[in-house]
């Protein structure tokens, strides 16, 4: 049988269980914010399509606002353009795929360059050496007037 003073108990349980699922839930969603939504994503200007010369490799630094999970930034970057033809384009984000520092172009050796552990890619955007687990992240292109966009 259930004494008085069991329910009592087991009601009191009950109810700062509850509490604590709902304080844990209000603070998780506190301390998380905004940052499980789908980061905004903005066109940024490449260049004039006629700037780009074909079979070399272009490094564009941009700067676009957003916001982030509670306030609104600045957010700057590198991309990569090249073009074999003038009428393609490719755009890698410069953001190496390991641990997100920036990659370089090494004309004299023909690949991409991690400093920071020594991971290489190809012209193409992938990996030849190195820790990386994927390749660089090819970035959405338009045209429009005779400019080159890409979404970053």
């Amino acid at each position: 049988a259930l004494s008085r003073r069991k329910l009592l108990e087991a009601g009191f349980w009950v109810l700062a269980g509850a509490g604590g699922v709902a304080t844990a839930g209000v603070a998780t969603r506190f301390l998380v914010g905004d940052s499980l939504e789908p980061k905004e994503q903005k066109w940024v200007e490449v260049g004039p399509v006629a700037d780009l010369e074909p079979g070399k490799v272009h490094r564009i630094t941009y700067a676009v606002k957003s916001k982030d999970a509670w306030r609104n930034v600045n957010r700057e970057g590198v991309i990569y353009a090249l073009t074999e033809d003038g009428t393609s384009f490719t755009i890698f984000d410069a953001t190496c795929t390991h641990l997100a520092c920036s990659v370089h172009w090494e004309e004299d050796k023909n690949h991409f360059a991690c400093p920071c552990h020594a991971g290489i890619f190809s012209r193409e955007g992938e990996v030849l050496d190195g820790p990386p687990p994927r390749p660089l992240v090819k970035l959405e292109t338009k045209l429009e007037d005779g400019i080159l966009k890409a979404l970053v």
